[in-house]
């Protein structure tokens, strides 16, 4: 069903008149939404490019395993362990 841009204006102005209308700032912000998802559906028709947002994927970056590093042998040192001075 495609709907004509005259159409789309008319809604728009149609929401513009109510949005005049009514006394509370919420319903007056409620008819802003409205209003301005409407624009951006003229929009998106007239450039052509409707298009669904992909998922952001997160990737995890892979440490190598060390499990084959040997200890540095120094020496000056007394032993294996840290506290060996």
């Amino acid at each position: 069903m495609d709907i004509s841009s005259k159409q789309m204006l008319d809604k728009i102005e149609e929401l513009v008149l109510k949005a005049k209308q009514v006394n509370s700032e919420d319903k007056v912000q409620g008819y802003v939404i409205a209003i301005k998802a409407l624009c951006e559906v003229m929009v998106d028709e007239k450039a052509g490019n409707i298009s669904i947002p992909k998922p952001i994927t997160m990737t995890q970056s892979v440490m190598p395993a060390t499990s084959n590093v040997e200890p540095v042998k120094m020496d000056e040192a007394n032993g294996e362990s840290l506290f060996d001075f």
